[in-house]
């Protein structure tokens, strides 16, 4: 266990304060998955992936693929009964309607099973990265943040990491929220410019200071 943590849950003790939950939210190549790394290694942290679990709802046999087929029908499945993504993908993105059903069945389901699975950790830190917030419990999370980083390397990154264009890269950008949207609905915003230590000295500002 790092000193940090160490502190860090010496002072949660102190505190008496059973559990806090905090989501994670940004843009493509903002380096989300740099921040959840630091607070699951340095802070002991859970997390929960929102679009994980989600694919796990629509796994053959479970309740959320059984629904989602009923109202959009069986054209995204296999032959084996697992879903094929890129059909999918297709149908939500020509289709606003069956976006809306799809999304109308499975919020409720995702944001119930990470509210099971939040309660059910035994850390005191538990992380819920996701795209969209509006549809979570009211009063589920302690604060929710959001990951900033410039547009430029945003792109650097996705270009580097995924070989994307550049088109590509301002293509996918346009299509998510603006910086504006997303700060209007976060309580904390996290640079991330640099590198991990970057990440590492907001967050000991955030938890030891």
């Amino acid at each position: 266990m790092s000193p940090i943590r160490q502190d860090f849950l010496r002072i949660w003790a102190m505190e008496k304060k059973e559990k806090r939950i905090i989501g994670i939210t940004g843009g493509v190549g903002t380096g989300k998955s740099t921040v959840m790394e630091l607070l699951k290694e340095d802070y002991g942290a859970e997390i929960i992936l929102a679009d994980l679990v989600a694919h796990e709802l629509m796994e053959p046999g479970t309740e959320g693929l059984r629904r989602v087929s009923e109202a959009l029908g069986a054209g995204f499945l296999k032959e084996d009964g697992s879903v094929d993504r890129q059909a999918l993908a297709e149908l939500l993105f020509h289709n606003q309607a069956a976006r809306e059903t799809m999304n109308g069945i499975l919020h409720p389901m995702v944001w119930e099973e990470i509210r099971k699975r939040a309660a059910d950790s035994s850390r005191p830190l538990v992380i819920v990265e996701a795209a969209v917030f509006d549809t979570a419990p009211a009063g589920f999370f302690d604060e929710i943040w959001y990951v900033f980083t410039d547009k430029e390397v945003r792109i650097r990154r996705l270009m580097e990491s995924r070989g994307y264009t550049r088109e590509k890269c301002e293509s996918i950008m346009a299509g998510q929220d603006t910086e504006e949207q997303y700060k209007s609905r976060c309580s904390r915003i996290l640079y991330n410019n640099g590198g991990k230590d970057e990440i590492r000295k907001q967050l000991e500002e955030i938890f030891i200071s």
